[in-house]
């Protein structure tokens, strides 16, 4: 029986400049379980990014409950948070965000840098990261020398090192031809055959496709929440789907 990861009751979010008070998201209510992928999709503004900010613990909510595996995470504080963060989920942003005069190897081994392993530890977790995306023939380059598709590999396995049970993808194939962000999305899809939870925040249909599940925001509400086609979603994996 699968366990449900993440549940929201009637969520929101505000920010506030001044006396100026500027509303996000609306009350969302949703669960997802253990080993979805989900798609969050929706236009530029309609909320998407500030919920997987909340969801991975990069931000506070406003309103309403937040609960991760069974706990209320909804009132944590911002030191409780980063340990949440560090221990239980990982992210790839759109911008790689890499050192560029480092190695891929050390690129990966930064998240290690405030975790209490040997080094040794740390080495084998990196390189273990590193040949789960299929880069152990670069892991002595620096990042600068790296294709857009790889950087996004090297992201990926930075993720990956610190064993999550989630992975946050924001838009990760934004910066990519559609060759590379096949290939990135494929790898995706198996790290979700392989059990995590990959939760992908995208205003690309044909990249939503590769998920299982869409759920859809249209300016701070969830306006659908449906499975996904399987023949789409092999279209897309296969790099039929236009």
């Amino acid at each position: 029986m699968s366990q449900v990861l993440f549940k929201v009751l009637n969520l929101t979010k505000e920010f506030k400049s001044g006396e100026v008070v500027t509303k996000v998201l609306h009350g969302l209510s949703f669960e997802i379980q253990a080993g979805e992928f989900v798609s969050i999709m929706g236009p530029s503004g309609s909320g998407k990014s500030t919920l997987m900010h909340i969801m991975g613990f990069l931000d506070h909510l406003t309103g309403g409950q937040y609960f991760f595996a069974g706990r209320d995470v909804s009132g944590l504080s911002d030191d409780e948070l980063a340990v949440k963060r560090s221990k239980d989920v990982g992210f790839v942003f759109q911008q790689f965000y890499l050192l560029p005069k480092t190695s891929v190897l050390d690129n990966v081994k930064l998240p290690l840098l405030y975790v209490d392993l040997s080094e040794k530890e740390r080495l084998t977790r990196a390189k273990e990261a590193i040949e789960a995306v299929g880069l152990e023939h670069r892991e002595s380059y620096l990042s600068s020398q790296l294709s857009g598709g790889e950087k996004q590999r090297v992201a990926i396995a930075r993720a990956l090192v610190n064993r999550p049970s989630v992975i946050f993808a924001d838009e990760p194939t934004g910066n990519l031809d559609s060759k590379s962000g096949s290939q990135i999305m494929k790898i995706l899809d198996e790290l979700n055959k392989q059990g995590k939870t990959i939760i992908l925040v995208t205003h690309e249909t044909t990249t939503a496709a590769y998920a299982k599940r869409i759920l859809r925001l249209k300016d701070g509400l969830l306006v659908s929440d449906e499975l996904v086609d399987e023949a789409k979603r092999q279209q897309a994996l296969e790099g039929e789907l236009k």
